[in-house]
């Protein structure tokens, strides 16, 4: 009904599949997300939040990160891997001082954890270390979009830096959430 709500330009099938992907993101999340020694009650409500520790949260977040470079004319594919060339270490510097610079770099930090979480998660049976670690990464990137207009930033270099920094999270996320079997939708 929520997708039918949103998207009702969408044919049918197309919110359906939307529909799934985050019934089906919110319903593994909730249960990867505790612990294995963890007594679960379920609450399917909890569990399709949009806010707080659920997998539409998580989810969100990467579609709001594809919207940002579909508003803005750009391939986030494309920009992801010319990423390293569209940034120099002079940017790096200039970006990444000061406030602004250290909540950045913390969300960067965060993305770079990643393949580490993976595979302490794997190691340790614990799918609940990659849940907490996608929820943080949500919460910086949520945080980060509402302090930086990207799109509108005047400055081109800081523009893509800002714009690397959307590709990395979005790259970070949806690997996470693809670990943890969940897919994320065109659209929310």
């Amino acid at each position: 009904n929520e997708v039918d709500g949103r998207h009702p330009q969408l044919t049918e099938a197309e919110r359906t599949t939307i529909a799934t992907q985050i019934a089906v993101g919110a319903l593994r999340y909730f249960m990867l997300k505790f612990t294995k020694s963890s007594v679960i009650a379920f609450d399917f409500k909890e569990a399709l939040s949009f806010e707080g520790e659920t997998g539409p949260y998580a989810q969100y977040a990467v579609v709001r990160a594809a919207n940002i470079f579909r508003k803005g004319g750009f391939d986030p594919e494309e920009f992801d891997r010319n990423a390293a060339d569209r940034v120099s270490a002079a940017d790096l510097t200039r970006h990444l001082t000061g406030a602004a610079g250290n909540e950045i770099w913390e969300l960067w930090l965060a993305a770079a954890k990643t393949s580490y979480i993976i595979d302490q998660s794997i190691s340790t049976t614990e799918p609940a270390y990659l849940a907490k670690h996608a929820f943080q990464l949500a919460q910086l990137f949520n945080a980060f979009y509402h302090r930086h207009p990207i799109l509108s930033e005047a400055d081109e270099g800081r523009k893509k830096f800002l714009l690397a920094t959307v590709a990395v999270v979005r790259r970070e996320l949806t690997r996470i959430l693809a670990v943890m079997g969940i897919s994320v939708p065109a659209v929310m």
